[in-house]
């Protein structure tokens, strides 16, 4: 429920602005969705191992995501969107 409020937190929040994100900004949302990663792997953990490992794997794409945009390597035209199937 938690990760859940957060995400609806930082929807409101970014909503909110009509503009382009200023430095302080953008480190709020950062903080935001940090805590919605910490709750995420907080849930996980209470997993059983088989849930463990049908969702290891959605966990490994949103990572290597992640580090790509914050690299700045990411480019959509070569590494195309995160898809679930």
């Amino acid at each position: 429920v938690d990760a859940m409020n957060t995400l609806q937190e930082i929807r409101m929040y970014s909503g909110s602005i009509q503009r382009d994100f200023e430095p302080l900004e953008m480190l709020t949302i950062a903080d935001m969705y940090k805590t919605v990663r910490i709750n995420l792997n907080q849930l996980y953990e209470y997993l059983p191992q088989k849930e463990k490992e049908k969702y290891y794997g959605y966990f490994v794409q949103v990572t290597e995501y992640e580090k790509k945009v914050a690299d700045g390597t990411y480019n959509p035209d070569v590494d195309g969107v995160l898809k679930f199937d």
